[in-house]
């Protein structure tokens, strides 16, 4: 339960929650995990326990380590794989796994690229031998190729019925807005240095960068077609939950672009 809008306990465990744009000086208190998410954005995760057991988890984006010690205090899950790029341990999650003696149920891996589909297609066979997959969190990246080739490896290694959750889908948007915000009044402090920015980054030879907020749409386009590869699409503030249906799928050659079918050139006219 919240104590207050940052501290969070669950299960005699302290977690401090709490998100801004640049995480890297935030300290919490001694003795409390880092979650570097909203109160509304954690108390999403409680929700969702809430609804549906999870006893195999996939968390790609470890960070500073709190979120997937915070995902085994809500699910108690059996096994949860953790996937991070970053090549350093997180020390939070390390002292977390090693107090409650969670050696052989929280599985962390370092210096892997969600992008990497045969070294994630690894460790998930070592790590769960062919067992179905509950709940896979991607918050990693945030990047549209690198999601996309994670959700293209993980989502046929749902169950049926599982769900496959991408965070902060739109936060290009977000930031898009910021800036709109700061150039519509040019008394804002930061408004001609942004304007100079933006006007420099116009000239230069534009190149093909389409961001995280398309693969929402391709994952609608899917959904739009008769089958049941795909059985629910649900786009929210900050979460797009994918739900996998019944229909088998050969995790080998899973695509996603073979299930979208762009009728009328809705993702050709963003690029």
């Amino acid at each position: 339960m919240f104590l207050d809008d940052q501290h969070l306990r669950v299960g005699g465990v302290d977690f401090h929650c709490h998100y801004q744009w640049n995480n890297d000086d935030e300290v919490e208190p001694e003795g409390f995990l880092p979650v570097a998410k909203s109160r509304d954005q954690v108390e999403r995760y409680l929700r969702l326990q809430k609804s549906m057991p999870a006893e195999v988890i996939v968390e790609i984006g470890i960070y500073r380590g709190g979120s997937t010690a915070l995902l085994h205090a809500l699910f108690q899950p059996r096994r949860l794989v953790a996937i991070e790029l970053a090549s350093e341990p997180a020390a939070a999650l390390s002292a977390y796994i090693h107090r409650h003696g969670l050696d052989e149920v929280i599985r962390p891996h370092y210096g892997i690229n969600q992008a990497d589909r045969d070294g994630v297609a690894a460790i998930m066979a070592a790590e769960l031998a062919g067992r179905p997959v509950d709940l896979v969190i991607d918050d990693a990246s945030h990047l549209l190729h690198e999601t996309r080739a994670a959700f293209e490896t993980l989502f046929p290694r749902l169950r049926p019925g599982g769900l496959y959750v991408i965070e902060d889908w739109n936060a290009d948007h977000l930031v898009a807005d910021h800036f709109d915000t700061i150039l519509a009044d040019s008394s804002t402090p930061d408004h001609d240095a942004l304007a100079h920015t933006l006007g420099l980054a116009a000239t230069m030879q534009p190149v093909p960068d389409p961001r995280l907020v398309r693969l929402p749409l391709e994952l609608v386009l899917a959904r739009a077609r008769k089958g049941d590869v795909i059985r629910e699409v649900t786009v929210m503030e900050n979460w797009v939950v994918i739900q996998r249906g019944e229909q088998p799928i050969d995790p080998r050659e899973f695509r996603l672009s073979d299930l979208v079918k762009d009728h009328f050139a809705n993702l050709r006219a963003i690029g």
